[in-house]
């Protein structure tokens, strides 16, 4: 059988044991180390035999129970083994502290005394538990298995630009396409005077209906005959508001979440008031009489010629919406079938060199009835693996089906998941612990996976985002994330319904989640990580009111708690949460509370903390500073936050920062003596004029990221020599040139560089020269009054993407043409230049053509394979 997720938690946990980052430490003597010893032998027993119990569990109630007790071991041991590096932090961070003069509490042998008395404790406890399990294994009949080489030496494919959402080919959609387009413009026969006519596409899971439905959206007609068109996905219930915000969004590029309904009414009818509208209601799972009936209401106003495309798997949305127009959309022909199953289960073109596997391929092509996620799914899966032994072996699998329902399309993705490897398949289900139909962003996944225990915080040779990247692309290789785009270093993913809804099965059977709703009174006892994501409308809490069942925790279990709700918090709420001694991720995402308890300074195990958009919080607490495991930390978006803390610096792990703030300056915040920080983002900070004064000790600073704020005058780009990747957007002030008059040789040698929204950029700064021979991407944004790109262009020899957005007065593009690295140009809202790069016939088509990738106005003109 494949790996098993406690299979992989067993392997992370003696990885732990047998770190010689423990053998180096201090904290632990000789007699601890034994001990710990004893514990890595008896669970290297434990996992010998772990596969044959877990396939033999069945219905052997006592099997499941050593099953459950041995996952409760292994997690006390992890919490055993990252007591001792917090006690390390600790005392590394006062070594620091009296070499400049600020110790209050020294690491006495006193403390070193005490501390191992507990470890001894601890460990005895332990080691008691795991002598009794290994006792029994003889009991159960249990023998001993290998791991599973099904799932080792995996080829995992390259994120090709082609394979990237932007280039990424829908197959076999063209005719169902025109079909769609044709009902659009369709004129509205008189009737009982209804100014909008619905369109439907009905189908299964996976067949495709969001691909075909973004097509049509993005079609060039389409745009033409349409006068606003607006894209809603609907992940949860019909939602009537959510569709009204996103129109008014959509139309004047405000947000009105804290309007009452009149005010959203009124506004709403001075959008679409004589507009023909087009509106797009992606993966509506379930749909009502009153919630339609409500909505159709609030178009009242649209013009005639109004359309509404739904993509469903609900058979009754044609009858509830009365709509004569359903689209009933069928699965791929066997010959585009085969197309989308080469490309996501072959490099390109290999497929001629191997004929049996082709062989295989098209029988189980057969079986898939032209549902394209399986095709991809069940591709991705056999690309891992050019063996034909695997390949007839998934092949054989009876959850291998010929499709007729969708839960034949469940049973393959199934298939799929467990020829996962165990530490894909426990990324995989915590993904279930995010939204429906969220984007998932690369640094976000590496801060949330490194918390969980999945990514260690420090690695030899790379970092956690390194781990974590490769994580995503093996699991996007496989089409377990099934969109994917890339800007600059980041990557984001998104995950189709389906494969959300198996995420979600798996993680509360495998890895104890628990989803939560505001009214929830209890939670299962053996819950350790909880995800709060919805307010239940029947069951609101009075005023001031503490959350019940966050009372219920288990103090020594939780390791996550994840809140992604608009619902008002209080102070008691998060005081709670700060009881749960071992948790290692606190995420209150769009959360709102006044105050964050100083109790949070306890929770010493905490890796991630996230307090994005809470507008109501004014002040972090100094005890935040007590958080030395701390290494992902975000108040983006904190609005009124009046100012950080003083002496950030003593939190001595801290890689990624993200903040808004009130403040004039950074420099009391101790934010530039941050030696581990590789990431820094300022968003929104209204009243920022200087980042920090004084020498900068930003050794590691790899990624600066500064957003919105306005009075920022200058940069101290010549102190942060380990910069890669650099983005300004929307910094009036920032004069860009001034930077030159830094010596060259100071100047980072960036990757990435990103300007955006910047009215005062006539010319691109000649800094940039510096990184020649490392600038990988180069992004240019809504530069009203950039005229022409520098004669220097063509030195950037490693350039591999252009990307010009929003400069309609350029007009030129001067030394592309000797950019033979470049791979990809995209061009958009620059009319002049789009004129002149047109195919064949543009003036600058001889300069561009070379490259392999173009887009111009969202549209691809060139794709060759490289």
């Amino acid at each position: 059988m494949a790996n098993s997720v406690l299979y992989g938690i067993t392997e992370r946990v003696l990885q732990k044991l047998g770190s010689l980052a423990l053998q180096k430490d201090a904290l632990v003597d000789n007699g601890i180390e034994a001990k710990l010893r004893k514990l890595q032998y008896a669970l290297a027993s434990i996992k010998g035999v772990l596969l044959d119990a877990e396939e033999k569990q069945g219905d052997n109630y006592k099997l499941r129970a050593w099953l459950d007790q041995l996952k409760d071991v292994l997690y006390d041991v992890e919490d055993l083994l990252d007591d001792v590096q917090c006690e390390a932090l600790r005392k590394k961070l006062n070594v620091q502290q009296q070499k400049l003069g600020k110790v209050r509490h020294f690491f006495s042998c006193s403390n070193l005394f005490t501390f191992h008395l507990k470890m001894d404790k601890k460990i005895s406890e332990i080691g008691g538990r795991l002598k009794q399990m290994v006792g029994e294994i003889e009991g159960f009949g249990l023998s001993k298995r290998a791991r599973d080489g099904s799932v080792v030496g995996v080829r995992v494919r390259e994120m090709k630009p082609n394979l990237v959402r932007g280039f990424d080919p829908i197959i076999g959609r063209d005719a169902d396409k025109d079909k769609i387009i044709e009902l659009l413009m369709q004129q509205d026969l008189p009737g009982d005077g209804a100014n909008l006519s619905v369109i439907p596409i009905v189908g299964i899971g996976g067949l495709g209906k969001t691909a075909l439905a973004n097509l049509v959206f993005n079609d060039k007609r389409v745009r033409e005959h349409f006068t606003l068109t607006i894209w809603v996905s609907m992940p949860g219930s019909f939602n009537v508001r959510l569709i009204v915000e996103r129109i008014i969004q959509s139309k004047l590029g405000q947000s009105s979440n804290n309007l009452d309904y009149p005010q959203l009414h009124t506004l709403l009818r001075g959008v679409v008031s004589r507009c023909k509208l087009l509106l797009v209601l992606d993966d509506v799972r379930k749909m009502n009489w009153a919630g339609w009936d409500h909505l159709r209401s609030q178009l009242a106003e649209a013009a005639n010629g109004t359309k509404v495309i739904v993509t469903t798997r609900d058979a009754k949305v044609p009858i509830i919406t009365s709509s004569p127009l359903a689209y009933n959309l069928q699965g791929l022909t066997h010959e585009d079938s085969m197309s989308l199953f080469k490309a996501w289960a072959f490099d390109q073109n290999k497929w001629e060199r191997s004929p049996r596997l082709l062989q295989i391929g098209d029988e189980i092509v057969g079986r898939c009835r032209g549902v394209p996620l399986a095709l991809k799914m069940l591709g991705g899966l056999l690309y891992s693996k050019d063996d034909e032994g695997f390949w007839e072996l998934v092949r054989d699998d009876d959850m291998c089906r010929s499709i007729q329902t969708e839960e034949d399309v469940l049973c393959i993705l199934k298939l799929c998941y467990f020829y996962l490897p165990s530490h894909l398949k426990q990324c995989f289900a915590l993904c279930s612990v995010f939204r429906r139909g969220r984007i998932i962003i690369d640094l976000e996944m590496a801060h949330f996976w490194t918390a969980c225990g999945l990514i260690p915080p420090s690695i030899e040779n790379g970092t956690p985002e390194d781990v974590s990247n490769k994580y995503l692309k093996e699991l996007w290789s496989r089409s377990f994330f099934q969109e994917a785009w890339q800007s600059g270093p980041s990557l984001s993913f998104k995950m189709h319904d389906l494969l959300y809804d198996l995420a979600f099965s798996v993680s509360t059977e495998q890895i104890d989640c628990s989803m939560l709703i505001r009214s929830s009174q209890r939670i299962p006892e053996r819950t350790r990580h909880v995800s709060f994501l919805q307010t239940d409308s029947s069951g609101q809490l009075k005023e001031n009111e503490a959350l019940p069942f966050l009372s219920r925790l288990k103090s020594n279990r939780v390791r996550m708690i994840n809140c992604e709700s608009q619902d008002t918090f209080i102070s008691r709420d998060v005081d709670s949460m700060s009881k749960c001694e071992y948790l290692r991720s606190m995420r209150l995402y769009f959360t709102s509370f006044e105050e964050l308890p100083s109790s949070i300074g306890k929770l010493k195990h905490l890796i991630e903390l996230n307090l994005g958009v809470n507008c109501r919080m004014k002040k972090l607490p100094d005890a935040i500073c007590k958080l030395h495991s701390l290494l992902f930390l975000s108040v983006s978006g904190c609005s009124g936050l009046e100012e950080l803390p003083q002496d950030m610096d003593r939190m001595i792990n801290l890689r990624y920062l993200t903040l808004t703030t009130k403040q004039k300056s950074l420099l009391e915040s101790g934010i530039h003596r941050m030696k581990s920080l590789g990431y820094l983002l300022i968003r929104n900070c209204r009243n920022l004029k200087v980042l920090f004064g004084g020498t900068v000790h930003l050794n590691n600073l790899l990624y600066l990221t500064i957003e919105n704020c306005p009075r920022l005058g200058s940069l101290p780009l010549g102190e942060l020599t380990a910069l890669e990747s650099l983005r300004l957007v929307g910094c009036d002030k920032l004069m860009l040139t001034r930077l030159e008059d830094n010596e060259s040789d100071l100047i980072p040698k960036l990757r990435f560089f990103t300007v955006s929204a910047s009215p005062r950029l006539v010319h691109l700064p000649w800094w940039l020269l510096a990184s020649a021979d490392t600038l990988e991407e180069l992004c240019i944004i809504d530069c009203i009054n950039l005229t022409a790109l520098p004669v220097w262009l063509q030195d950037l020899k490693h350039l591999k993407k252009l990307h010009i957005f929003g400069c309609p007065r350029l007009s030129s593009m001067q030394g592309v043409d000797l950019l033979s690295a470049l791979q990809e140009l995209h061009i958009a809202g620059c009319p002049e230049l789009s004129k002149k790069c047109q195919v064949e016939d543009g003036e600058l088509w001889p300069v561009v053509s070379h490259v392999p990738f173009i887009k111009d106005d969202w549209k691809v003109i060139q794709s060759n394979d490289h």
